[in-house]
C-alpha cells in the first residue's frame, strides 16, 4: 500500500469516529429551546455589556433563576 492509500484510510477512519463523537454529544449534551423573551434578554445584555453598562452578576442570576 502507498502513502497516500494509508493516509487515506487513516483520514476516512478519524472521519467516522469525529461522526460517532458528535452524535455522542448530541445524545449527552440537551439542546434547549430558548423562548423570545429570554433571546430579547440575552440581545439586551449583549447590547449593555458591548456599550460598557453592566448588571450585578448575582442578581442576574437570580433573574435568570440559576
Amino acid at each position: 500500500m502507498s502513502i497516500e492509500g494509508f493516509l487515506r484510510e487513516i483520514y476516512d477512519e478519524v472521519r467516522k469516529i469525529r461522526e460517532k463523537i458528535e452524535e455522542l454529544e448530541e445524545l449527552i449534551v440537551p439542546v434547549e429551546e430558548l423562548s423570545e423573551e429570554e433571546l430579547r434578554e440575552i440581545r439586551k445584555l449583549k447590547e449593555e455589556s458591548l456599550k460598557g453598562e453592566h448588571i450585578d452578576w448575582e442578581e442576574l442570576k437570580r433573574e435568570l433563576g440559576v
